[in-house]
């Protein structure tokens, strides 16, 4: 018996486009610029308990994802989501607003002072301009402002990006921005500028009835922008998902920046996990800062206690911890294409994984949870695991091995050949 080729489902799940899995339905709440209340991570976490399975997923898209519940449940969710300031009653205007932020905007100096002005500026134009509902689901915004996590760290089809001094106290060159599509990028322009770009290259998109999105076949960008008329630039010669990160940015865990990052092991958690990051967030400004690194932000925090209650409840609160080095999906528990509980599997081989290196388990070809270049990718198959060097889950194995004693052997000599 051989495993079915997988199958690209093609969509993420909305408030209003639930999506079925092995496990239940899914159903995804995306806050507006990735913040959430104290208040609303409770109501959350009561979702996944009294409705779900009690997975909550914080995913690449910094949107929370709940799992295992049954149809009929998912028809009252955009309900009461709505209810607490979690969604917005028009399904369109709601798909439309896939937009990422820098999550220290207003709060760390150094990010560009008008980041939260272009991004209220970026999620009014994508609620008003109704023809962007044709978008294909996974098409995606970012306003990147930089500062600690700099320009480069956030990753979509259609990014706008702070121009060159653009930082606090830069004057004029405050409000100049940049708008990024695939491999070509504008000059830059004023920051009202920069968002009329954007989503006249997003309209285009449409017009044309394009289907491949910019972050996977960079070619786009620069068609999109000739249709502008705008002077742009080339960037980069292959599609973004196939780049390494171009910006060398690990996830904020700990203090720093004037802030405190929490890590979610895998992106994975319970609904205990999200209280206790509720009333963490109490003990200052009450706001959970939602990133697409499996991590969340807290600002404001004036003592230390509560962190070793977030450690107690499996949450990563220090910078060296291994679980930050590795990426799972949901496995054969929640999908139905996977053969094995990866994520237990990449939670056991985090030890083995270099400072700086990331391992990828996948349950099947896809590599949905971490669609770039991993130091090693595992993919899980019936009768073996393959093990592909520097490349994706789909790319060609340099060894295929019988079991998982297997793996850890060889993963524990790759990390000894590192000096790890």
């Amino acid at each position: 018996m051989t495993a079915a080729s997988p199958v690209v489902k093609g969509w993420c799940p909305g408030l209003y486009a639930p999506m079925q899995a092995a496990d239940g339905w899914l159903v995804r709440v995306r806050p507006s610029l990735n913040r959430i209340s104290a208040a609303q991570a409770r109501i959350i976490a009561q979702e996944a308990e009294g409705y779900g399975n009690g997975i909550i997923t914080l995913t690449n898209r910094a949107n929370l994802q709940l799992r295992g519940f049954s149809h009929t449940d998912t028809q009252g969710f955009p309900g009461r989501m709505i209810a607490a300031g979690l969604g917005l009653p028009d399904a369109g205007q709601e798909k439309r607003q896939n937009l990422l932020v820098s999550p220290l905007m207003g709060d760390d100096p150094t990010c560009a002072e008008t980041t939260a002005h272009v991004a209220d500026r970026m999620q009014q134009g994508l609620r008003q301009t109704e023809g962007l509902s044709a978008l294909p689901d996974k098409f995606g915004f970012a306003v990147d402002g930089g500062g600690f996590f700099p320009v480069g760290s956030l990753s979509a089809d259609i990014m706008l990006q702070a121009g060159a001094g653009a930082g606090a106290g830069a004057g004029a060159g405050a409000d100049m921005w940049r708008v990024v599509c695939g491999s070509a990028r504008s000059e830059d322009l004023t920051s009202v500028a920069t968002v009329n770009l954007a989503l006249f290259l997003a309209t285009r998109f449409v017009a044309l009835g394009l289907t491949k999105r910019p972050l996977r076949a960079a070619s786009i960008g620069p068609n999109l922008f000739a249709e502008s008329g705008v002077v742009h630039h080339a960037l980069l010669p292959q599609p973004l998902w196939q780049q390494k990160p171009t910006v060398s940015v690990g996830p904020l865990i700990g203090a720093a920046a004037g802030a405190y990052g929490v890590g979610v092991p895998l992106g994975q958690m319970t609904p205990a996990m999200l209280q206790a990051c509720a009333w963490a967030a109490e003990q200052g400004d009450g706001i959970l800062r939602l990133t697409p690194w499996h991590t969340m932000v807290l600002v404001g925090q004036q003592d230390t206690a509560w962190r070793e209650t977030l450690a107690s409840e499996g949450l990563v609160i220090t910078p060296n911890d291994a679980r930050l080095r590795v990426r799972a999906c949901s496995g054969v528990a929640g999908c139905a294409q996977a053969v094995a509980n990866v994520g237990a599997q990449a939670l056991d081989l985090a030890r083995f994984v270099p400072p700086g290196r990331v391992l990828h388990v996948s349950g099947c070809h896809k590599g949905c949870a971490y669609p770039k270049p991993a130091w090693v990718t595992v993919v899980a198959g019936l009768h073996h695991s393959a093990l592909v060097r520097n490349g994706c889950a789909g790319d060609e194995p340099l060894c295929y091995l019988p079991d998982n004693t297997a793996v850890s052997a060889q993963m524990q000599l790759w990390a000894k050949e590192e000096g790890a």
